[in-house]
């Protein structure tokens, strides 16, 4: 159990399924599992594409966004005039998957928590060294948000 498990299982912070035991049997398919927190965030650190999830005012809106892991959180870069800078500091999901349709196999993890506006220049300046961002949506996207964990779960299906 690395320290970031440790301390958010003992600061009420991100909890998941414990465990990567096998849930269910899918044969023919596979082997489905649930998969630990730790290799959520395995998964989750090459990047790439994922869904944020929030309550807009019509209702439940889920929005691709382009996202880096940094430290044990997610950003990802928007412009200032759209819903995602408006919940910017809000209660949301993230969602990301992966599946191989050759190989029969994939996974998905869901990340609960709250959004952070960064406003700290030298956060952004990081942030903007580190060039992990790349939107591919067009324009400025100067708002950084990082998303900090609250729950983290995941699941994978594995061919057998």
């Amino acid at each position: 159990m690395d320290s970031w498990q440790t301390a958010a299982e003992h600061s009420g912070g991100p909890s998941a399924t414990p465990t990567s035991a096998p849930v269910t049997d899918l044969a023919p398919h596979g082997v489905f599992r649930a998969i630990s927190p730790t290799e959520c965030f395995e998964l989750l650190e090459a990047g790439g594409i994922g869904r944020v999830g929030f309550i807009a005012a019509d209702g439940v809106m889920m929005l691709p966004v382009n996202f880096a892991v940094s430290g044990k959180t997610i950003v990802f870069r928007t412009a200032p005039d759209t819903l995602l800078a408006l919940h910017a500091d809000a209660r949301l999901s993230f969602e990301v998957d992966h599946f191989d349709e050759a190989l029969g196999a994939g996974w998905s993890v869901l990340v609960r928590g709250h959004a952070h506006q960064v406003t700290d220049e030298r956060d952004v300046q990081r942030l903007e060294q580190a060039a992990v961002l790349h939107p591919w949506a067009p324009g400025a996207r100067d708002v950084y948000v990082r998303i900090l964990p609250t729950h983290i779960s995941g699941r994978s299906i594995e061919a057998t």
